[in-house]
């Protein structure tokens, strides 16, 4: 082992961070003596994906000779329909006569979307907060609303 070069490959680089420790004792300090004698070299994740990359595309090189194709097959396969994002807010409340939901949607564009419901029975507020939560999705899916950011409650 000691002719041949040791890749670590993870997030962190613990065998720096151990070795440059001010005061070690017992097993640390032992393992750091031990692990000095190899030759160690600490690698990130991401790099070692990105040479993987790297070399296959050294590897597998374009001819010069190659065409790009402008006539691709099923080209409605390679249409994405992007939705934008939209936010939903929604509010819960309970009274001693019935309790309610509000659900309002908005998009980037300012687009608001508001909906009032009448919950059929009485419930706590933290009860009224969930059902709204709840309706607010089913009708985020119903709208196909695929990509939504975090709810949030509607503010007073």
């Amino acid at each position: 082992m000691q002719a041949h070069t040791v890749q670590e490959i993870s997030k962190a680089d613990l065998i720096k961070y151990i070795s440059l420790r001010p005061i070690l004792r017992g097993r640390l300090a032992k393992w750091v003596v031990i692990l000095k004698q190899y030759n160690l070299v600490s690698m990130s994740q991401k790099a070692v994906e990105e040479q993987t990359l790297t070399d296959f595309l050294v590897d597998h090189p374009i001819p010069d000779a190659w065409e790009l194709n402008d006539d691709l097959p099923r080209e409605d396969m390679f249409f994405v329909n992007i939705l934008l994002p939209w936010k939903m807010y929604f509010e819960g409340f309970a009274r001693h006569d019935g309790a309610g939901a509000r659900v309002a949607f908005v998009s980037l564009e300012k687009y608001v979307l508001t909906y009032s419901f009448m919950l059929t029975q009485l419930c706590s507020n933290n009860m009224a907060e969930y059902q709204a939560l709840i309706l607010g999705f089913q009708m985020a899916i119903d709208f196909g609303l695929s990509k939504t950011s975090t709810p949030m409650v509607i503010p007073n």
